[in-house]
């Protein structure tokens, strides 16, 4: 017969002192067997004991009560369950303060992320338990009978102290295929019952060439209020110095800010340890009033220390403040920014703009689309130039009803007010005060014809458009600053004025054509397109092609979508007299049963480029998913003067899976070589980078560069 006793309500045994925070425990005993000798204030429960708090459970099968001493031994196979879903299983242990402190000898623990825990000896005072001897491991083995799991901490005195959700370790030794390979003299990491806590993340230690030994030590912090937190860095660069690195992240209901800042002492450009500092900052807001708030702010005070030490590669910095408002039929924006270039043979061009405000309209009735386009900028330092300008713009658009082709009619006029305060001394234009009026006007007509081809249907529309533009001559007066490189393609072939933007408005007359072809076949969908465009009268100046004939590069872009397995695209411009390419882009990718390719090549003749000089590269990537694990292979080469110069390769191995290896660990294997740096102060670099990810403490880096 199970005898059960509630709250100790035996007057001889009722327990009468108070816990901590002096309110009376509440302990339930249940037991298959009680004896009680009342002479020596002695209580035995036998046989599935169960001493249930508020907190935990203590399941056993003796428990021998001694109240004159208010402590309780329990021995046999005893196990301690906790709320929180921590189990301690071991044979013997001594109860006290009203069953809330706990000294057990050589236990075993499992945590409710299935983590593990083997101790000689436990002392638990209210909420803070001790173990001392400990062996710990988030490994998914059988630790407790002595299976080696891939890693495991080691250490002389583990505390877990709940009320700070925290577990604090002392003389660490890390294991890795039971080989100790690193120690530490302290380590802390939050509880499994915890999201995020304050303390040191697992440090990185690699090799260089340049810098000798190097370390990462950063540090967590967090507060009880959710919604922000930081980490401190310090990057220890060997016989090169360090640099100190804070980072901060705050997120609102609607807005959300980060920011870097960098300090140190390390050798630079300019000399052996120089001060160095670097700030950036990310702001993203959305406001009340629908307008959505974009900024970015780079700051350093030195050229190359950040690029050289792998903290941003920019070579320069646009510092911004964006605003944008979109509603069903209008788009509105403010901008302001300046460019710091940190390249020294560019650095006479730091742009500031101040600002920029666009606005425009959008209206639809049946068949006519109509826009309407406000806009207002300085802009100073641009290449020698501080120009303001405001323009105002109107896009008419008639789509006339007939059975026989699909006829639009548009209309594009425009105003244009420019004060041009600064110009380089290479301009000997003195024009300060200038306008501009502008009228385009356009015809264009298309018609779908479907043509059905082995059971398979080609739609052919070929059009064929007409355009006129009459404008105030200010070719040579206002400098070409929006549209610089500006070349004809499929996305402004048929707009009244091709060369986009503002600055470029000519007088001239042009014969627009191409033809669509889509075809859906067996092998997946083809499209193709083929156009030109053909100056009737006026001018054609102020571009980048240096060859202004009246016909246009014939423009080509091919397109075969065949399946995720494989896509190919094609875009080129030929020369009309010689049909050599101007400029090609391919494109050719593609996914099939765990193996991924990417091909992109791209050539620009030197007529389409502003210092005259060819262009060709050529990037490739391949890799397979086999199960959890992934193979990759990247390079890029320049191609420049028949030559084929390596700039980047790239050999990774990395497993994508959560974690493997007794799902405690998971490691990247990477190999780089870049070549060719575009910085006088960055240098050729191969590295071999190896990663281990050990869960419940992070990351653990291994780099060796040579």
């Amino acid at each position: 017969m199970k005898f059960i006793i509630l709250i100790l309500s035996l007057f001889l045994f009722s327990v009468s002192s108070y816990s901590q925070d002096n309110t009376k425990s509440n302990v339930e005993f249940t037991s298959d067997s009680l004896e009680v000798d009342e002479n020596q204030n002695l209580m035995i429960a036998k046989g599935n004991v169960v001493i249930k708090s508020e907190k935990e459970t203590i399941k056993a099968d003796i428990v021998k009560y001694d109240k004159s001493l208010d402590k309780a031994t329990a021995s046999g196979n005893i196990s301690i369950i906790s709320t929180d879903g921590t189990i301690i299983e071991t044979s013997e242990i001594i109860l006290t303060n009203e069953f809330k402190d706990i000294l057990a000898l050589t236990l075993f623990t499992k945590f409710k992320d299935n983590s593990k825990l083997k101790a000689s000896k436990l002392s638990k005072i209210s909420d803070r338990s001790v173990f001392f001897n400990g062996e710990y491991t988030p490994c998914d083995c059988d630790f407790k009978n002595g299976e080696k799991p891939v890693w495991q901490l080691n250490s002389s005195e583990v505390t877990h102290d709940k009320s700070e959700k925290m577990i604090y370790f002392k003389n660490v030794v890390l294991k890795i295929m039971d080989y100790p390979l690193f120690y530490f003299p302290y380590l802390s990491t939050p509880d499994p019952s915890v999201r995020r806590k304050s303390g040191f993340l697992m440090p990185a230690i690699g090799y260089s060439n340049r810098n000798g030994l190097e370390t990462t030590i950063p540090y967590y912090f967090t507060t009880e209020d959710e919604s922000w937190d930081s980490t401190f860095t310090n990057h220890f660069k060997g016989k090169n110095g360090y640099i100190n690195q804070l980072n901060v992240r705050k997120k609102y209901p609607s807005v959300f800010l980060e920011t870097n800042l960098f300090q140190g002492q390390v050798d630079t450009n300019n000399e052996d340890k120089d001060k160095v500092f670097a700030g950036n900052l990310y702001f993203d807001g959305k406001l009340e009033s629908n307008w959505h708030v974009n900024a970015s702010g780079k700051y350093s005070d030195q050229d190359t220390f950040m690029r050289r030490y792998n903290f941003d590669s920019s070579t320069n910095y646009k510092n911004f403040i964006k605003t944008n408002k979109i509603t069903n039929n209008s788009f509105s924006e403010i901008e302001w920014y300046k460019y710091t270039n940190l390249e020294v043979d560019s650095k006479i061009n730091q742009p500031n703009l101040q600002p920029s405000i666009k606005h425009k309209v959008f209206l639809n009735d049946k068949n006519i689309n109509s826009e309407i386009s406000l806009n207002a900028h300085e802009i100073k330092h641009d290449e020698g130039y501080n120009i303001q300008r405001w323009s105002s713009s109107g896009i008419l658009e008639h789509k006339v009803d007939n059975e026989f082709i699909d006829l639009i009619l548009s209309a594009e006029t425009g105003l244009d007010l420019y004060a041009i305060k600064n110009r380089p001394s290479s301009d000997v234009n003195d024009n300060k005060y200038l306008d501009r009026f502008s009228l385009g006007v356009s015809v264009l007509s298309k018609k779908d014809f479907i043509f059905n081809i082995s059971e398979h249907d080609l739609l052919m529309t070929p059009k064929v458009q007409i355009v006129s533009m009459h404008s105030t001559n200010r070719k040579n007066d206002v400098p070409n600053r929006d549209s610089s490189d500006y070349r004809i393609d499929h996305a402004n072939l048929f707009l009244i004025n091709q060369y986009q933007g503002r600055d470029n408005i000519q007088t001239n007359q042009r014969l627009n054509f191409g033809i669509d072809n889509d075809l859906n076949t067996d092998i997946g969908s083809f499209s193709l397109f083929i156009g030109q465009s053909h100056k009737i009268g006026g001018t054609n100046q102020n571009i980048v092609d240096t060859d202004s004939n009246r016909q246009s590069d014939f423009i080509t872009e091919i397109q075969w979508i065949n399946s995720k397995e494989f896509n190919l695209s094609y875009n080129a411009l030929f020369d009309h007299h010689n049909l050599e390419t101007n400029y090609t882009s391919v494109k050719l990718s593609g996914e099939y049963s765990n193996f991924y390719y990417n091909l992109i090549h791209r050539s620009v003749n030197k007529n389409l480029i502003s210092d005259n000089s060819d262009r060709e590269e050529i990037q490739f990537s391949i890799g397979k998913k086999i199960d959890n694990w992934k193979l990759s292979y990247n390079n890029k080469y320049d191609l420049n003067d028949n030559n084929a110069e390596l700039i980047e390769e790239e050999i990774l191995l990395d497993y994508v899976g959560e974690y493997m290896f007794q799902d405690c660990l998971s490691l990247k294997l990477s190999y780089k070589n870049k070549d060719g740096a575009p910085d006088r102060d960055i240098l050729p670099e191969n590295s071999i980078f190896l990663t281990l990810s050990l869960k419940n403490l992070g990351d653990y880096g291994l780099n060796s560069l040579f």
